[in-house]
């Protein structure tokens, strides 16, 4: 009788659930994963006979089940506490910062950065003063028993393949602390050290005077991944006399400042730093002594790092080039006697393929 009752039990709570899930309004977002959620498929003759409908249906279902949010915190709990698996789909915690595996070094798509990077230069930047460095990720200050990259060999395979470009290295100028607890960047107040050692070897002036700005709470892109969550950071921006006067121009969109303020709060606050992912931004420092520009191909901790730059040129130029394949930059730049600097982050390094030929 006991199992009876605890069976009709467990089907009225999953009917419930299926009831509850036709009558309330699909999501869009999920803000805490940060994604489009799955919308429900189309209904076709083809559809169905291919198997397209049920595999998009899968997804959906999954995507739209009431308390999805819910069930992911349980399973992530009872992952890390009951089965005490270290991670939870590659999302682990170590003294409340959130860190997603990436591991083992990928010989061949380091490779493939070496040759993006190289075809870029042998056709726009020979003659010009070129500067690399590569922003170590969050892992690489973990502990050598943790599953991490060989940071070394990565270091070293740029720096031999890379040609006729000055590395900077920036390893010894960051440590864990700064770096946002549950993203992947590094922190904007916390990087003073890198922009000094970038600004010795480029021989360009640097001021460390800065005012602070920021707002709290703050959670980035591993948070909801981690779906358990975590301890919330304060994301700071700086600001001095050039960075408020400076004209940004974007080719992608219209932006009108080196911060867009109104993303705080919503799904990224990161994008805060140059409104995020762009193919082309151009910074214009209206109150330069210099005559001097930049070049920055770069990824997202670009956004962070350039307007820090922004005392020592006249206009910096960042490319990304997830975004903009490398034939079409003279379509936007006159590549003449720029200073280049190109800075990626270990993991786009690895995962190169996001980089457009």
């Amino acid at each position: 009788m006991k199992n009876k009752i605890m069976t009709i039990s467990f089907v009225g709570i999953i009917f419930s659930i299926f009831f509850l899930n036709i009558f309330i309004k699909d999501k869009d977002l999920s803000y805490t994963e940060r994604r489009h959620l799955s919308k429900f498929p189309s209904i076709s003759y083809d559809n169905i006979m291919s198997g397209k409908f049920m595999d998009k249906f899968e997804s959906y279902t999954l995507d739209q089940f009431i308390g999805r949010d819910s069930f992911r915190k349980v399973k992530a709990l009872t992952e890390f506490n009951i089965f005490r698996k270290k991670d939870n789909n590659n999302i682990f915690i170590k003294d409340d910062y959130i860190f997603k595996l990436e591991y083992p070094l990928n010989e061949k798509k380091v490779n493939t950065f070496i040759n993006k990077i190289n075809n870029v230069y042998n056709n726009y930047l020979k003659d010009m003063n070129v500067y690399f460095s590569i922003i170590p990720d969050k892992n690489y200050f973990l502990p050598d028993n943790y599953l991490k990259l060989d940071y070394e060999k990565m270091f070293n395979m740029v720096s031999s393949g890379l040609n006729n470009m000055k590395y900077i290295d920036i390893t010894d100028s960051l440590t864990l602390d700064d770096y946002y607890l549950s993203d992947t960047h590094f922190k904007q107040d916390r990087i003073d050290k890198v922009v000094e050692k970038i600004a010795s070897v480029m021989h360009f002036s640097y001021q460390n005077n800065y005012e602070k700005h920021e707002y709290y709470p703050f959670y980035g892109v591993y948070y909801g991944q981690s779906a358990i969550g975590g301890k919330a950071d304060t994301i700071t921006y700086l600001t001095n006399d050039t960075i408020d006067n400076a004209l940004v121009k974007d080719y992608d969109s219209d932006l009108k400042t080196v911060y867009e303020v109104s993303s705080l709060g919503k799904m990224d606050s990161y994008d805060v730093f140059l409104s995020g992912a762009t193919p082309l931004v151009e910074i214009t420092n209206t109150k330069s002594k210099t005559d001097k520009e930049l070049i920055i191909f770069r990824d997202s901790f670009g956004s962070t790092l350039a307007p820090l730059l922004l005392d020592g040129y006249a206009k910096i130029t960042l490319v990304d080039l997830r975004y903009m394949p490398s034939n079409m930059l003279t379509d936007y730049i006159e590549f003449k006697d720029q200073d280049v600097l190109i800075i990626y982050s270990a993991l786009l390094i690895n995962n190169s393929d996001a980089i457009k030929g």
